[in-house]
């Protein structure tokens, strides 16, 4: 009998034995799943948050609205006479040279109360190089066929033609001086 006990023991272990690696390899499986799901939310969080900044947690109100501007003060030299003012000035010269720098006394004449409306030409883009020039500039143009200008240069320009020439750093100044 002491046999017969010893087998049925050892096949209930057995079946217990069976049972108990059924539910490790179980336990295991669902495990390992839970860890790499874990892991894909951590790395989705990682990225969002650190990386491309799309996940924000709060009220972030400090953030800052983008405006956009349209400078219509600025214009091309092939433009110089086709604005929609009777009366209005036109300033070629080079923003970017800080020695000639004619802005300052720009934003003085513009706020003047009688200012007349000045548009500006950039001379350093390769738009207007066409009607730049750097000695024998025309100074009675009819046309923008027949423009040729030294930069720094004011001119005024009344219904479509130009009654006011200016050439020179110091000559346009004087001008808005005044």
């Amino acid at each position: 009998m002491d046999r017969k006990k010893a087998l049925k023991e050892m096949r209930k272990q057995k079946r217990d034995y069976n049972s108990e690696e059924e539910k490790s390899f179980i336990n295991r499986f669902v495990m390992t799943i839970g860890i790499v799901l874990l892991s894909l939310v951590i790395l989705y969080l990682f990225i969002g948050i650190f990386i491309t900044k799309t996940i924000t947690f709060g009220n972030n109100e400090t953030e800052e609205e983008e405006t956009i501007s349209i400078d219509t003060s600025t214009i091309l030299a092939s433009q110089i006479f086709d604005q929609r003012e009777d009366e209005y000035y036109v300033l070629i010269y080079n923003p970017n040279d800080k020695v000639k720098d004619l802005s300052s006394f720009l934003t003085i004449y513009s706020g003047k109360e009688n200012a007349i409306t000045v548009y500006k030409v950039d001379s350093s883009k390769k738009f207007n190089s066409n009607y730049i020039v750097t000695k024998d500039s025309n100074k009675n143009p009819t046309s923008i066929n027949d423009l040729k200008i030294i930069s720094p240069t004011l001119i005024k320009i009344t219904s479509k033609t130009v009654t006011e020439y200016v050439e020179g750093f110091e000559e346009v100044k004087n001008v808005f001086k005044k």
